[in-house]
């Protein structure tokens, strides 16, 4: 909103003008957007002008309400207007027009049932009538010396009326479902109802000359998000990655050819200190010294490789490494208010990729394949979810985290299924008698097999415990453990193995934990 201006000393009154302000832009955030409509207005003669642009989203934030003129005009004024389409003389003429014939038709249903309901009494009293003539014939006829002409007239008249009553009731239904169909057709081909709060931005600009000025407006709106969402195709040892934006917005304006932004910045975030709290020293009398241990599994941290994606039961924000960025929509798109998922393509490159398998039994007896590659693009990747195909089409879905420009990542592709890992552990403990020391022997045994006609090589993948106290110990038993194998600082213990075509093998791995007897908890 801008300060008002002193007008000039005679100013040429003029109505509100319509602007034809079409949305240009659209920069969209985790949770809002950010849309921009730009018109240029007709021919202005000097003096303060009122311009209305409509079809305005009615959630509009009014505060974030920014307008600006060029060509000698200036904006001293903007203002959001809100009214209620609620009568008949309010709608657009064709809407009006569908609007009628479905009252017209709902009108004509409405007679009809009522018509139906009244037949439907009458023939139950024509029937009621009928078994009570019946009865009187059949009481009567003991004692007659002949059927009656009278008995034969009532018959029939009252046969006839219940069959009149029957076919009107058949004839009644049958125009009844014509109605219904009529009504869906109109309700098929009415236009896209109005919404009942009608929104539109009025601007009062001061034209210091004749002219023709172009005015932009901004502003923000709910309703609207976007997230990361990608395909990888695997061909060979090529990998093609899209980057695509699934965007949702349900604003109440429709975007149409506009050029899209897609932004990570979070304008609803902030930054709070830390809470202080005291440190609080007491003195306690000396302890007998004992050391407990807890086994826990813990995460690999690691940077690269695409490792930091996060499952989330809701819908996750944009992963951005920290720093805030906006990409660019590869085309214009047209995005409708309905709140359905548009996908948008944002980039795509290609790259060479390092293919293996890897199995990792204590996780899952099956054979993954995997590809390595690089970002070789100028965009980083967004954390997100990652439509799999290969040459044989659609495998899965998959997940990736932030990968920078030039960062290699990892995608899984599936498992093999003519290989298979089956695995077994055994666990001894011994605890000496004099000095309590503990020591426990662990031994993983991994039986391969292969189903395939060709020889199969993989990388195969197993753990030990990390101590992180100098007390407990973990070795790894070179005798026992076939084919040789050391651990690393992370404590996986790793094998490049071949399996021969329809064979089997074995690998083992053996370790062992030791402790004196003041270590608790193992």
């Amino acid at each position: 909103m801008s300060t008002a201006l002193p007008a000039p000393a005679s100013p040429i009154a003029a109505a509100a003008r319509p602007l034809a302000a079409p949305v240009r832009r659209v920069t969209l955030l985790e949770d809002r957007a950010q849309v921009r409509r730009e018109g240029q207005a007709p021919a202005l003669p000097p003096g303060s002008h009122r311009l209305v642009i409509t079809g305005v989203a009615p959630v509009v934030a009014d505060r974030t309400l920014i307008a600006r003129a060029t060509d000698g005009a200036r904006v001293l004024e903007a203002r959001v207007v809100r009214r209620l389409r609620i009568g008949r003389a309010e709608q657009r003429p064709d809407a009006a027009v569908v609007a009628a014939e479905q009252e017209r038709l709902d009108a004509e249903a409405r007679r009809l049932r009522l018509e139906q309901r009244l037949g439907q009494v009458r023939l139950a009293h024509t029937e009621q009538a009928l078994s009570l003539v019946i009865d009187g014939v059949n009481r009567e006829l003991l004692f007659a010396a002949a059927f009656e002409e009278r008995w034969a007239r009532d018959l029939d008249g009252f046969l006839a009326a219940a069959r009149e009553l029957r076919e009107r009731q058949r004839a009644l239904g049958l125009e009844l479902q014509d109605l219904g169909s009529r009504r869906a057709v109109a309700a098929l081909h009415a236009p896209e109802p109005l919404s009942a709060l009608e929104t539109s931005i009025e601007v009062e600009v001061l034209v210091d000359g004749p002219c023709a000025p172009t005015l932009t407006v901004d502003y923000m709106v709910p309703c609207a998000l976007w997230r990361p969402a990608h395909r990888a195709a695997l061909l060979g040892t090529t990998a093609r990655f899209e980057c695509e934006a699934a965007v949702w917005q349900a604003t109440g304006e429709d975007w149409e050819d506009v050029e899209l932004l897609f932004s990570t910045a979070r304008p609803t975030q902030r930054a709070e200190p830390p809470r202080l709290a005291d440190d609080r020293l007491v003195v306690q009398r000396r302890q007998e010294k004992k050391v407990t241990v807890a086994v826990r599994e813990e995460e690999i941290a690691t940077t690269g490789e695409g490792a930091d994606a996060r499952r989330s039961a809701d819908l996750p924000g944009v992963d951005d490494g920290g720093e805030t960025r906006t990409l660019p929509a590869a085309t214009r798109a047209s995005i409708r208010a309905t709140g359905l998922l548009h996908r948008v393509p944002v980039f795509a490159f290609e790259a060479p990729a390092e293919v293996d398998r890897i199995a990792r039994p204590e996780r899952s007896v099956l054979v993954h394949l995997r590809s390595k590659q690089a970002n070789t693009s100028p965009h980083p990747v967004l954390a997100g979810p990652v439509e799999l195909l290969r040459e044989s089409g659609y495998v899965g879905r998959g997940e990736v985290g932030f990968v920078a420009p030039g960062e290699r990542f990892v995608l899984g592709w599936g498992a093999d299924d003519g290989l298979r890992v089956r695995r077994a552990v055994k666990e001894e403990r011994e605890t000496t008698r004099l000095t309590g020391k503990q020591t426990i022997t662990r031994k993983v045994t991994l039986a391969l097999s292969n189903l395939e006609p060709a020889p199969a090589t993989f990388l195969l993948e197993e753990r030990v415990p990390v101590s992180e106290l100098e007390q407990v110990k973990v070795e790894v038993d070179p005798k026992e453990t076939a084919p040789p194998a050391r651990a690393d600082a992370q404590g996986i213990v790793a094998w490049t193995v071949s399996v021969p075509a329809r064979g089997t093998r074995e690998v083992t791995l053996a370790y062992r934990i030791t402790a004196p007897g003041s270590v608790q908890g193992l």
